[in-house]
């Protein structure tokens, strides 16, 4: 009779234990996150056809825009932070590419957010090559995003051309990344939501990031692309790039 009692005791306490384990575990959903690359917020960026006109007078035809995100961070109302799994928050984004401009995040706290965080480009804990990353390095490499010569990430890669005022059309480019460990380029930013988005069972929520390319060469630091027009291992002008990354994005 003690036995059974035992054991029956035993099974009420299993029962209750698994109960709250159920009670205590983690409701998620997902969340989808779009990056619009934009010249204006009434002009899309069209690869090869639209143009914008820099402070320097200089006409600017995007011909290839790429660009690293990374370690993608979500805030609550109530201050709670929840930063997406590293491993799995490595991001190519490729204006020619439809399908890399939205991200589909899952595991998902549920709650109402008010901002979001993410890095432009690889953090230095993960550069130049971390195991931690190592399933993003086969990525970045097809997506020429890593310089054959270095075990290094180039952060953005811009490309087109360039027509000064009166003058004839020349190329640029623009990569940039962090020099080894020497000079860190990565870059981090928060940006507020329009709205909060409630992130819900059963429902999927959607960040739209829009992204203004004008501002890569011609925010806090204009660069006057007759004077540099390959601005790649540059450690006058990639910083100043990197530093507009900075303002280049925005929650609309």
């Amino acid at each position: 009779m003690k036995n059974i009692v035992f054991i029956s005791a035993l099974i009420v306490l299993i029962i209750a234990s698994s109960c709250k384990s159920d009670e205590n575990a983690l409701e998620t959903s997902a969340v989808t996150i779009t990056f619009d690359n934009r010249i204006s917020a009434s002009q899309d960026l069209i690869l090869g056809t639209t143009t914008f006109v820099n402070q320097n007078n200089e006409t600017i035809l995007t011909n290839e825009l790429k660009y690293i995100i990374s370690n993608i961070a979500l805030i609550q109302d109530n201050g709670t932070i929840f930063e997406y799994p590293t491993a799995n928050s490595y991001f190519i984004i490729n204006e020619e590419d439809a399908s890399s401009l939205t991200l589909n995040l899952t595991g998902i706290p549920l709650g109402n957010y008010t901002h979001i965080s993410f890095g432009i480009g690889v953090d230095q804990t993960k550069y130049p090559l971390d195991g931690g990353v190592l399933n993003f390095v086969p990525q970045a490499d097809e997506a020429g995003m890593l310089w054959n010569w270095a075990a290094g990430y180039k952060f953005i890669k811009f490309e087109g051309t360039f027509t000064p005022q009166g003058g004839t059309e020349s190329p640029f480019a623009i990569h940039v990344g962090s020099h080894g460990m020497t000079l860190d380029n990565y870059k981090f930013v928060t940006l507020p939501l329009t709205s909060p988005i409630n992130v819900a069972t059963g429902n999927t929520a959607s960040i739209n990031v829009k992204a203004f390319v004008k501002n890569i060469i011609d925010a806090t630091n204009q660069i006057k692309l007759e004077d540099t027009s390959d601005i790649q291992v540059d450690p006058v002008n990639a910083p100043k790039i990197a530093t507009n990354l900075e303002g280049v994005f925005r929650v609309e």
